[in-house]
Formats: structure tokens, sequence, C-alpha cells
């Protein structure tokens, strides 16, 4: 039991050197230790204790029952008592065998050590097969699973990988008693994944494998309220498992996203994904290190080599989820909502105060209020009636309409609703534990079935019925709530089972104390599987559906899809509000933490609710929140059913003056905006960007999440606390300018704090120097936006010509797949201290652009006042600020946005 054996395995299979029997394999053994200490009697940090023993109740005995070892803490109250030992888990028992890909290896479990759980608690699986896939040069699979048995995998499309990567960023090793594998970074040697630390468990219904941490900056994981971006590491556990609560306290939320990112001590940064649609713990310990937990499936991990945060997304969307949804232009304005508007009435009143107010206004949504009974596809007609006339009412302003869509189908028998007819026919539901029987739980129309999203006949359903309804309500996009699913009672009307499904040995430290508290019976089962597997899928499985059926209504349309509940790869299909929070302070700086995590997940199009969902907010509290909310991607001013109205015109008029200019600032910088998502859909990089993806290096940034970036180059820093009227903001090692007056942060003032007066009506805000940002004359719609002026921000760099970049990306707004089909214009920008080019690098969208023009120029950080300024070869009139070091030009008059332009100065 002693003797350990450690196997190198190279990139290249080339080589061959035998040691017993091996095929392909450069095989590398170290001698075997020759060690006569006891497991347990050789002392372990505090901070290096693995759990052996998470539930409660652990005492010595049931701790050594299961083979660890039982001692006290020396400094760490936190750190378990019951811990691994350094012989645990499994053994090699096959050599490695070459597969197209790479290796793999069989393990069994070694001879004399407990198993987890006694004989009829749970299933030990003696037999295990390792599976090292070299997928691409940065992506490598790690797949565990059990030998010679099927089990439950996430049946989602991910990319067909036929070819070894040919130059892996990664080596790999693997010991071979007790097992372990090690995932190394080439070029610096930093051991990237490393389960040596022990614990590698494999039952029917509990699976666990740790990892030590190459650094204490870890990020991801979700969906839960996390206070700040980058982890606590201090004996941290969070549950993944789809649920149905307002994010106020450290739960486990509406999405199941088990991805994290690790930014090593020299800047590079890796991602590792568990794909295992499981409820599971995440444990994080000081060590630093990291357990996941899960309690069914496959221990399958992708890991992603980056080496920037910015890689790390490109790797994770674009080559392996999906590229991100692309949202459509007007989706980008301003959206107004509520639950709990009392009639049609109330909500026309509303829409038109905001265009009396001339505050900006895109779209308004109709909350489940519409409906009869909250049953999906019916009007309350004493209510709502006309509501597909207000919709069209919209259009005709150049706004549009959403609605709301709950999964939980009325199944009361004697209420004619075609809904429910047709489904029973088509055997649309989940069903009960015997595979036949619709289960039945109760959400808002009392008591439904719930579709099952996983089965193809279910789509064609949906979409019939979405589309019958756009006939009457031509809704512009959906919006898909309660489907975690929800279920206001436990499991089902008839109760759950006592099974091992409902209540399985292990119980993750999931919200509400079993596994289908405010949600369905573990053991109903859909087209995939049993809930107990695919529970956290159904979201996921919706947004699909959905997709599909808004391409069926909006055949050249892009539309949308906004959902609560998403898994991995969601956000290919539809975007993501950060769920029910609360009118409270703390929530704001919170909401972008969730952005962050968000964009990491490959969410790009997300916010949350501005001035809050549940509880009444404040003036000052709706006012600071608008100010932040105008930069989330997704702006939408939504609360709940009996709190006060807080949109925007129903506060006083200097506040209601506050939050037309700051939306009209996020109008003017939309077609930045919209380049960003043109951005994450061809290059994979993230809209809303924490300054660690752009300073990894600099450690402030590791932690930094009370301020954030739009793309590379447009900070925002909000004031995000009752009363305050100043913020601290950090400003990297580069040049920064203010976005209001151009005036340059001096230099000294790099890489440190500023406290920056910001009055009640004010954001700070901050360009990049090296970056071109375009911008457009502001309207109170996005439709009327798009037919004004464009202008340029030059924020001048830090090299010696001060050079500066961008881009512009440009279509009509709403198609579908225009970037797929070259539909679409691009303008890159240029700029030194003496000129501007513009030039059109695809001109394939004329549209609206012939007869629009270039107006207005700013330029930050120009030293020295020029004599004379030339549009396109023609002098123009401009201002130049001595102090400020500014110059402006308010009528360029370069008309033609597809043809190159250029502007200069002496």
């Amino acid at each position: 039991m002693n003797g350990k054996g450690v196997l190198v395995i190279a990139a290249s299979f080339g080589a061959l050197i035998l040691v017993g029997v091996c095929v392909g394999l450069i095989v590398y053994f170290t001698a075997p230790e020759d060690t006569d200490a006891l497991p347990c009697t050789v002392p372990i940090d505090d901070a290096d204790r693995y759990d052996c023993y998470p539930e409660p109740g652990a005492d010595q005995e049931k701790c050594e029952a299961r083979g660890c070892c039982w001692r006290a803490t020396v400094n760490d109250d936190k750190a378990p008592w019951c811990y691994y030992p350094e012989i645990y888990g499994y053994e090699v028992i096959r050599e490695a065998k070459k597969s197209s890909l790479g290796y793999s290896v069989n393990l069994q479990w070694i001879e004399g050590i407990p198993y987890r759980y006694e004989h009829g608690v749970d299933r030990a699986i003696d037999k295990l097969s390792v599976e090292f896939e070299m997928q691409t040069d940065s992506r490598l699979r790690v797949k565990i699973s059990a030998l010679n048995e099927e089990r439950f995998e996430v049946p989602i499309v991910l990319p067909e990988v036929t070819t070894k990567a040919e130059n892996p960023l990664y080596d790999i090793t693997y010991t071979d008693s007790p097992f372990s594998f090690q995932v190394q970074r080439k070029d610096t040697g930093t051991v990237i994944f490393d389960s040596s630390v022990g614990g590698l468990t494999f039952s029917n219904q509990f699976l666990q494998l740790s990892t030590k941490l190459p650094s204490n900056n870890v990020y991801g994981f979700g969906e839960h309220n996390h206070r700040q971006y980058r982890h606590n590491l201090d004996w941290k556990t969070w549950a993944i498992f789809t649920r149905d609560v307002a994010p106020v306290d450290e739960w486990n939320l509406y999405g199941a996203q088990p991805l994290h990112m690790c930014v090593e001590n020299d800047s590079n940064a890796h991602a590792v994904l568990l794909m295992n649609s499981n409820a599971m713990d995440i444990v994080l310990q000081p060590a630093p290190g990291l357990t996941y937990r899960t309690i069914g499936g496959v221990l399958d991990f992708y890991i992603f080599l980056g080496p920037t945060p910015e890689d790390i997304v490109r790797q994770y969307t674009l080559e392996f989820t999906g590229t991100p949804m692309m949202p459509p232009y007007w989706s980008l304005g301003f959206q107004v909502s509520r639950w709990g508007y009392k009639s049609l009435d109330e909500v026309k009143g509303i829409v038109e105060d905001m265009r009396k107010h001339n505050v900006p206004q895109d779209v308004q949504y109709a909350d489940i209020d519409y409906m009869d009974n909250y049953r999906d596809f019916t009007i309350d007609q004493e209510h709502w009636s006309g509501l597909g006339d207000f919709f069209e009412e919209l259009h005709s302003y150049g706004q549009y309409g959403i609605i709301i869509k709950d999964p939980g189908i009325s199944n009361t028998e004697n209420v004619e609703y075609a809904p429910y007819e047709t489904g029973k026919v088509m055997n649309v539901w989940i069903n009960d534990t015997d595979g036949i029987t619709p289960l039945e739980g109760e959400v808002w129309p009392g008591k439904v079935h719930y579709p099952d999203f996983t089965n193809p006949r279910t789509e064609t359903w949906w979409t019939h019925h979405c589309l019958d309804f756009h006939n009457n309500v031509s809704f512009d996009a959906l919006w898909i709530d309660m489907n975690e699913p929800s279920s206001f009672i436990p499991g089902s009307t008839t109760g759950c089972k006592d099974n091992s499904l409902n209540y399985p040995p292990y119980l993750p430290n999931i919200l509400g104390g079993f596994m289908y508290d405010k949600t369905l019976c573990m053991d109903a089962v859909s087209h995939w599987g049993l809930q107990y597997d695919v529970h956290s899928l159904y979201g996921h499985s919706m947004s699909i559906a959905s997709y599909q059926t808004m391409k069926t209504i909006f055949p050249t349309k892009r539309s949308m899809v906004l959902t609560r509940s998403q898994f991995v790869g969601t956000g290919h299909y539809a975007g993501h509000w950060l769920g029910d929070n609360q009118s409270f302070w703390e929530q704001i700086p919170w909401s972008i933490v969730g952005m962050l995590e968000y964009g990491l997940f490959g969410f790009p199009y997300i916010g949350a609710d501005i001035c809050g969902f549940w509880y009444n907010t404040t003036e000052e509290m709706c006012q600071r929140w608008h100010q932040l909310g105008a930069f989330y991607p997704f702006a939408r001013n939504h609360n709940g059913d009996g709190m006060i109205p807080q949109h925007p015109t129903v506060w006083r008029e200097p506040v209601i003056d506050n939050i037309r200019d700051i939306l009209n600032h996020r109008y003017r910088l939309l077609p930045f905006l919209y380049t960003l998502f043109f951005d994450a859909y061809t290059k994979g990089s993230t809209v809303v960007r924490p300054f660690l993806h752009e300073f990894p290096g600099d450690v402030t940034c590791q932690s930094l999440d009370r301020q954030f970036l739009w793309g590379p180059s447009f900070m925002i820093a909000p004031v995000m606390e009752e009363g305050k009227t100043s913020v601290d903001v950090y400003f990297p090692n580069d040049r920064w300018y203010d976005y209001y007056t151009g005036e340059e942060i001096v230099e000294t003032q790099r890489g440190t704090y500023v406290n920056v007066y910001a009055p009640i009506d004010f954001i700070p805000l901050y360009v990049r120097g090296g970056y071109i940002i375009a911008t457009q004359q502001p309207n109170t719609t996005t439709t009327t936006s798009r037919q004004n002026p464009f202008g340029l921000i030059v924020a001048l760099g830090s090299d010696t010509e001060d050079n500066a970049e961008g881009a512009m990306f440009w279509d009509d707004g709403e198609s579908r797949d225009t970037i797929d089909n070259g539909i679409y214009t691009l303008v890159s920008f240029s700029a030194t201290k003496s000129y501007v080019t513009i030039v059109v690098t695809h001109n394939g969208y004329d549209g609206e652009l012939v007869s629009l023009r270039w107006d207005d120029l700013s330029v930050y950080g120009l030293q020295d006042r020029p004599t004379e300024v030339l549009a396109d070869g023609f002098p123009v009139s401009f201002e130049y600020d001595d102090d400020l070091k500014v110059l402006t030009v308010v009528d360029m008059g370069l008309v033609d946005i597809t043809k190159d332009h250029s502007i200069s100065w002496s």
C-alpha cells in the first residue's frame, strides 16, 4: 500500500519506452516511497484538510469507519476534524491505453479501504474509467466514469472532436496508487489541477474529487448571490441546484453554472467546468483548495488554458458552448416593467408619461397580470382587453412589447383551455414516477402540469400556442420565468415517494433541506431522464424550445428570449436577468458581481432589476440605481406586486431630469455597446468586463468589483451607498479621461484610488487612453436614434504617437443572421496626435447609413492647439481647450457612413 508510481504522459505518442507493457506512451515510474508512517499520524495543516464527513453529526467512530483521520484542529475552527488520509480512493489496474484523442486508464477501489457508505445505503462503484482527451491546444477533457456501466451524462450538444491537439499548452501526469492526476501549464510549469490531495470517491449517489488551486484568485460558480467577484476561500460551501428563491443570502439560486476561472500568481488564467447537472456542493478552502461533491452522473471536467481571462471566455463560448446570443438593437434600449399593474390603462398611462417627459423607452412589458387567472396564452378581458392593439400602438412609435410565459399549464378539467387539451393529447408533460401519469404541481394558475421541454413534441406544442397567441398580441420577444422549475408545493399534489432519489444518502447544502422543496419530485420522468438528473436543465431546455419558437414566429427577425433559469450554454439561446432582487442598498453592488460572473459564463446580455424587485425603494436609491442600471447591458426597471411605483417619471422633476440625462448617455453610446455584442458574437469577448480581464497582473484589479468596464475602454464607477456624494475610483496604470469633459487623470494618480466628487445627479464615467468610441446623437427610442448623426470620442494613448483605435459594427438592428451572412458594415477607426482615419473594412449593409453623417468629434489628450482642422480635406470650425487639452469639432458633415473619411489637424 505504501508504494507509489507516477506516469508522465507527453503530448506526443511518437516515442515508446516499455516498462512492463505499454503501447505508444512515454512512461517514467518514480521509485516507490518507503515509509512506515501510518496514514493518520502524519501532521496535516488545518488549511490542507479535505473534509471526509461534511454531514452533520461527525464523530471519531463515524469518521474512522470511512477510513478517514480524526484529529482536532490546531488554529482554524472552521477546518474539519475528519479528513482524508494520504492513501484513499482508487489505484490504476491497467496501463494507459491510447485513444484517438489521448488515452485512458482503468481504476479499482484500493483493497482494505472502507467504502463511504454501508451496503444498502449507497452502491459503491469499484471500477472506474478515466479518459484524457486532448481536444484542442487550449482545452483538455478529463472524464471519470463507471467502467462498463452507463450513467447519466448531460445531453447537451457540444463540438465533435475527431483529432487530438497537436501543440497543447498542457502536460498531464498521473499517479497510479492512490490514483490522482495533475495538469501542468507547459510554458510556466504551473500545476493548474492537482487531485493528489485525496478523497476521490465514486458511488452511485456520491461522487467527489478535490484539487489544489494554484492561487487564491478564484472566480465564478453560480448561480449565487456572491458578495464579491473574487471568492472568499475561508471554508465556503456553495450548492448548485436550480431553485426559485430571491437572491438574498448564500443560497442556490435560479441557474446552474459549475464553471470557475483561476488567475494564477503569474497572471495567467485557466478555467474548469464540471459538466454535471446533478445537485452538487462546491467547497472552497484556504489551502487553497477546491472540492466537487455531486450526487449523480459522472465527473466530466473540461479545462481551458487561456492564458488570458478573455481567452477563457472565447474558448468557453465560441469554441465550446456556442456563440452568445446577438440581441436585436432595440433590446439595448431602456425597458419598463412591473408585476402588479392593475390594468392595461395603467400601463398606457406610464408609457404616455414617459413620452411626455422625453425619457427614453424602447420596451414595455406585460407580466402575469395580463393573463386570465394566470393561465398562459390567455388575456384577462376585463382589465387587459386591447393588449394586442396596445402592442401595435407601441410599434407605431418605434417601441416594442414583451410578454411573460411561465411553464406551469393549468389542468382544470372543466374549463375549456386549448393548451391543456392539446398538451394532453400530445403527451407533452413531465410524468410521475410511473412514467405515464402527468405529475401535478401548483403555481400561479393553481394546479398545473409541467411541459417536458426535453421532448421534441413539446417544442411543437409550445410553438403552436405561442404562434396562435402572437396572431392576437404581436409581442416582440419572450420572457420565461418560474422555470427552475418552480412549484408552490413540495414535489407534487400527491407528495413524493420515500426513495433514494427524493432522499439521497448525501444532501448537498441546498436551500429547503430536501431535494424537492419548491420543485418537483426527483423521481419524476422526462424525455431526457429522471428529475434527479435533469432538474437543473429545465430552464435550459425551455430556453432552447423558446428560441426555436421565436425563429418560427420571426423567421427573418432576431427577436430574443429572456430566461431566469439556465445552465451551461444557455447564453447561446437566451439572455438572463439576476432575478427577484430587493430594494436594499447592498443589492446594488451585488448586481455588478452577478453581471461579471454571467459574462464569464457566456451571458453578455445580463442585468438586474433597476431599483429592486421586492420592497419599496427610495427616491435616492432609485436615482443612484438608474445611474448604474443605465450601463447594464439589459437595462430594465422592474418591481413587484404591492410595491410603490418606481418607473422614472414617478419621481420629482430633478430626479426625472437626471434619469433622462443618464439614459441619453446610454443611448448616445449604443453604437459602441452594439459593437461590443458583435465582438462577443464573433470573438467571444465580454461586454461587461472586470478590470481583472484587462489588467490581470494588477493586484488591486484582481478583487475590484465596485466598478467595471464596457469592453476594454469605458469605465463605470457608480455611487452605491446612501447619502454619499463621492466615490473612491481606482485607475489602473494607463491613461484615463473624464468621459464628460475629456480631462485627463494625472499620471501620478494612475495605479491608485482617487476620491471623486459625485453629487446625487452624477455618475463618474471614464474613457481609457488608446481607444476610440463611436457615438450617436440620442433620441427617446432606438428607432429614432438610429436616424441621427454619429460621432467619435478619441482618447489618445500612451505610446510615442499617442495612438488610439476602435471600431463600429452596424446592421439593420433586427434581421436574423446578418453577421453570418455578411449583411453588415464594419468601420475601423485609428488616430494619432495629428489625424483620425475612418475606414470601412466590410460594407455589406447600406440602409440608412448612406444618408447619415459623422458630425461631432472629441479628441482627448491632444497636447498642442491645432491651427486648422480638415475634414476630408475641407476646413471645419473647431474648439480647443488649453486647460483640458481637448479638441472638439461639432459639425464635420462627413456624409455616408459606408465611405472612408479622414480628419486631420496641424
